[in-house]
């Protein structure tokens, strides 16, 4: 039952992930915790930095078959992001799992305040669209580090992929069309999702020696999570996006409940 539940969450993760240039950890991780008896903070993050690549890896390539990856912005962003989330991702594991749960949730309110502004903001998006498109080849190399070091610590402290700071800040900052800061961040969270799973997976010795563990579970999850992210790329151009961010906003209201729940009781205490 549980081999079922895993295949099926790297299904639905995965193709969110493709659909919006995500990794899919919202999903997964507190899907691990409120589903799978014994699976602490620190696990459910490192299993979902592990699965993280094979989400990306499909999306990526259907993504720079439809030409929507920006690879020069691709290839100065990774630098900086890559440091940054292997430093996170090795100092998370020193962090009480408490605080991470509550971090986790308070990153999750702000997912959905950036899912519900879109939903109320879809003719004002189309407009900018146009204007950002036409400065597509403007290219700033302090943005682009300042891109990838905000999404490479955050990413690597919470066991995200980053796409959901990624993709908004690929869009404002570094000036790419939606569609290509999506294509663009699912290149370049296959690269910084095998780095920052990595340095959690070596360092998770050090919280109750999760690591055998963190692999047989990411294994289970792996085979959805390809084929979701490689369906969920292929889909962006067909399903609505207001029904995908409505959805999307529903699970992120029940995870973030959940999550304050259990951890500001222990964190009281």
């Amino acid at each position: 039952m549980e081999i079922t539940f895993l295949v099926v969450l790297g299904l639905v993760a995965g193709s969110l992930g493709g659909l919006l240039g995500i990794g899919g950890s919202v999903i997964m991780i507190p899907a691990l915790l409120f589903f799978v008896p014994g699976t602490s903070i620190h696990l459910a993050q490192a299993v979902a930095m592990t699965v993280n690549p094979a989400v990306a890896v499909g999306a990526a390539a259907k993504h720079h078959r439809n030409l929507n990856v920006n690879w020069r912005t691709v290839y100065t962003v990774l630098p900086v992001s890559i440091v940054l989330i292997s430093i996170a991702a090795w100092f998370s594991n020193d962090i009480k799992g408490a605080w991470l749960e509550l971090a986790f949730a308070l990153f999750l309110v702000w997912v959905l305040w950036d899912q519900l502004s879109s939903l109320c903001n879809t003719n004002k998006e189309a407009g900018a669209e146009a204007n950002i498109s036409a400065d597509d080849r403007t290219h700033s190399i302090a943005r682009c580090a300042t891109t990838g070091g905000i999404t490479g610590t955050i990413a690597g402290l919470l066991g995200i992929g980053g796409g959901l700071i990624q993709v908004p800040l690929l869009n404002s900052l570094c000036k790419l069309p939606m569609k290509k800061a999506i294509g663009t961040s699912s290149a370049i969270m296959f690269v910084t999702a095998l780095v920052g799973a990595s340095f959690k997976d070596f360092s998770l010795h050090q919280v109750n020696g999760e690591g055998m563990k963190t692999l047989l579970t990411a294994l289970q999850i792996i085979p959805g999570a390809l084929v979701g992210g490689w369906l969920g790329a292929k889909l962006t151009n067909v399903l609505p996006t207001k029904a995908i961010r409505i959805t999307f906003a529903i699970l992120v209201i029940i995870a973030a409940c959940k999550l304050f729940a259990g951890a500001i009781p222990i964190l009281a205490l």
